[in-house]
């Protein structure tokens, strides 16, 4: 059965350089064409018309990502919705937004239809990094944007910021972190910055870039946040659920252009072909976790486990094998061992 919904909104005001989703720039005019398709999806498979793919209801966990979710009004949210998958209160229904793209009665009306968790994409307090990383937004929309989030009545909201950004020094990292802290949100998403459109230079070297995630851990460590995923952290109890179900290869169906579904050792893009999932991919996205993965998972790799323990990037406990604290600023190349 299934029991977590990914629903993507493929659109954006301005595509960022640097984002590998798919996406598309300038077509909000599509937003209630869009909303339309994705109810009558999402009622399609509420009353079992696709057999081989059951859903839970209500469901655990809903998110909405982008894209741009936050383009989306309140009206054609609760139409997605179709006001049938989840009996109030669900644990989580999230949503991405970009601080430049909703307002306090938008969020307010997000708020009342069900959304009760908030993902800001700040990525800088900075704004001239702001706008080297193609941000329509400046930093005191996320001031803002953060404020009108409180007063609209959500009490779970996250922040997602980037590091090793072109040009950044360490001093104007600590003050990016420093920012996140006043805010004292509920969980922060720390992400290094992966160019994919553009060749952005000077990035930060190495050793700088390996004292800003060291700094940030331990700021976010000394006031409470539990780093519980490689990039994430959050305050107790409250953990994006809907990413730990990727995470511990749980099914989940996504709805909507260019959304991933996996279900029963199958994955696939919306309209695509199933395909069988590789052990490695289950290793992979377990290791992300800082608890790690049970031992069961690793069977038939037993070398390269047996490896990396001797190089210090991987350790047992007694149920699982994680990532070491070295592994964390090595984990891509921990990862390549089982690919």
């Amino acid at each position: 059965m299934i029991e977590h919904l990914y629903i993507h909104i493929p659109f954006c005001k301005k595509k960022c350089p640097y984002c590998n989703f798919l996406s598309y720039e300038g077509r909000e005019d599509q937003l209630d064409a869009y909303a339309n398709y994705l109810s009558n999806t999402l009622t399609t498979y509420m009353y079992g018309q696709v057999n081989d793919l059951p859903l839970q209801l209500p469901l655990t966990t809903i998110y909405f990502g982008g894209g741009t979710p936050s383009l989306l009004t309140p009206k054609q949210l609760e139409k997605i919705l179709c006001g049938q998958v989840y009996d109030p209160p669900l644990p989580e229904i999230s949503l991405e937004a970009n601080p430049a793209t909703a307002d306090y009665v938008k969020l307010k009306g997000f708020r009342e239809a069900g959304v009760n968790r908030l993902s800001i994409g700040a990525q800088s307090f900075n704004d001239r990094h702001l706008k080297t990383l193609g941000r329509i937004h400046s930093s005191e929309d996320v001031y803002r944007i953060f404020d009108d989030a409180r007063r609209a009545g959500f009490d779970n909201i996250g922040i997602d910021i980037m590091y090793a950004l072109p040009g950044q020094t360490f001093d104007e990292f600590k003050e990016d972190i420093n920012a996140v802290l006043k805010l004292n949100p509920e969980h922060i998403s720390l992400y290094n910055l992966e160019v994919q459109a553009q060749n952005f230079a000077p990035l930060p070297d190495n050793d700088t870039e390996a004292d800003m995630y060291q700094y940030a851990i331990d700021k976010f460590k000394e006031v409470g946040y539990k780093h519980y995923e490689i990039s994430n952290f959050a305050k107790p109890e409250r953990e994006c659920q809907h990413n730990i179900a990727y995470w511990l290869n749980k099914n989940y169906l996504g709805i909507g252009e260019g959304a991933h579904s996996h279900v029963d050792g199958y994955r696939w893009v919306a309209g695509g072909e199933k395909e069988a999932e590789h052990g490695c991919e289950k290793i992979i996205m377990g290791l992300r976790l800082l608890e790690g993965i049970a031992k069961d998972n690793f069977i038939g790799f037993e070398n390269e486990v047996k490896e990396l323990k001797e190089q210090g990037l991987l350790e047992e406990t007694a149920e699982n094998i994680k990532l070491t604290h070295r592994g964390l600023f090595l984990a891509n190349l921990v990862f390549e061992k089982f690919v």
